[in-house]
C-alpha cells in the first residue's frame, strides 16, 4: 500500500512538473524568432525597401515593402520561425504577379523591438495596416491580408477589425489551444496556454472573401483545421487542398502558384 501511495504521488508530482515546464517554456516551444543587428544589410532589390513602424504601445516594428505594378497590396504575416532576411523571398510569389507586398517582423523578431505576446502581435499587425492606409494611402478595397501558419492568427484578427479586399490563410489552425491539446493531450495545455489565437471563434465575423490553402500531408497542423474553419466562415469562401503538401513546402507545388494567380485575380 505504501509503495502504491509513493508511486501515485510520484506520478502526480511528475505531471505537475511537466505542466509547469510547459507553462514556463511555451513561448520557446512555439516561437523561433530570428535576430538581426540594426545595421544588417538585407541586400534588397531596387523595388524593395525597409520600413520601421511605430506601434501604439511604443515598439518599433521592422517591415519590408516591395513595390508592385498593380494597385493591390498583400499584407503578409509570416510563420513562427526566422525573420525578414529569409521571409523576403516569399514576397516574390506576389511581386511576380504585379502585387505590392508589406511584410513585418513581429515584436522580438529580426530588428523589431519588444517582447512577444498575443495582443502585442495584433498591435504589430494594426501598425502595418495603418501604415498602408494612412501613410501610403492604400484604399482598404486594395488590401489583401495573407497569413501563414502562426501568422494566420494575426491575419484573422486584422480581417475582423478592418475592412479589406480579401483574406488568404495558408496552413491555418482553429486555435493554438486546440492544436496544443492535440499534440500533448494528457497535460491539458489549453488550461495554461498564454498564446491562444482563436481563429475558429473569430472567423465567423470576417465579412470579406476567404481562401484557405492547406497541404494534405501537413505534419504540424492537420488539414482538418482548415476544414473546420471553412465550415465556420459566413462570407464567400474556398478551400484548396494541395495533394501531398506538407507544412513548409506548399510553394514548391504547381497548384500553389496556379491557385495564387487564379484566386488573387478572380476570386476576390
Amino acid at each position: 500500500m505504501q509503495t502504491l501511495k509513493i508511486l501515485a504521488y510520484s506520478i502526480i508530482a511528475l505531471y505537475f512538473l511537466v505542466a509547469l515546464l510547459l507553462y514556463i517554456f511555451q513561448q520557446k516551444m512555439i516561437f523561433y524568432p530570428g535576430k538581426m543587428a540594426k545595421n544588417t544589410n538585407l541586400n534588397l532589390a531596387s523595388h524593395q525597401r525597409e520600413v520601421f513602424l511605430e506601434t501604439r504601445d511604443n515598439e518599433t516594428i521592422h517591415a519590408l515593402y516591395c513595390a508592385g505594378t498593380r494597385p493591390e497590396v498583400i499584407l503578409y504575416f509570416h510563420g513562427n520561425a526566422g525573420d525578414l532576411s529569409g521571409w523576403k523571398f516569399a514576397a516574390e510569389d506576389f511581386t511576380t504577379l504585379g502585387y505590392a507586398v508589406l511584410m513585418i517582423d513581429y515584436r522580438g523578431y529580426g530588428k523589431s523591438t519588444g517582447q512577444l505576446s498575443e495582443q502585442g502581435m495584433y498591435t504589430d499587425g494594426e501598425a502595418a495596416y495603418e501604415y498602408l492606409t494612412k501613410e501610403l494611402h492604400i484604399a482598404p478595397v486594395n488590401i489583401l491580408v495573407y497569413g501563414r501558419s502562426i501568422g494566420t492568427g494575426v491575419a484573422v484578427e486584422i480581417a475582423t477589425r478592418y475592412p479589406v479586399r480579401g483574406l488568404v490563410l495558408e496552413s491555418a489552425y482553429t486555435s493554438l489551444s486546440t492544436l496544443a491539446n492535440e499534440k500533448v493531450p494528457f497535460f491539458f495545455p489549453s488550461l495554461y496556454l498564454r498564446f491562444r489565437f482563436n481563429n475558429l471563434q473569430k472567423i465567423a465575423n470576417v465579412t470579406c472573401p476567404v481562401v484557405l490553402l492547406h497541404g494534405t500531408r501537413d505534419e504540424l497542423i492537420p488539414p482538418a483545421h482548415s476544414q473546420r474553419l471553412l465550415a465556420a466562415i459566413k462570407s464567400k469562401k474556398k478551400l484548396i487542398l494541395i495533394d501531398g503538401g506538407g507544412h513548409n513546402d506548399l510553394a514548391g507545388f504547381p497548384e500553389y502558384g496556379r491557385s495564387l494567380q487564379e484566386d488573387l485575380n478572380n476570386f476576390f
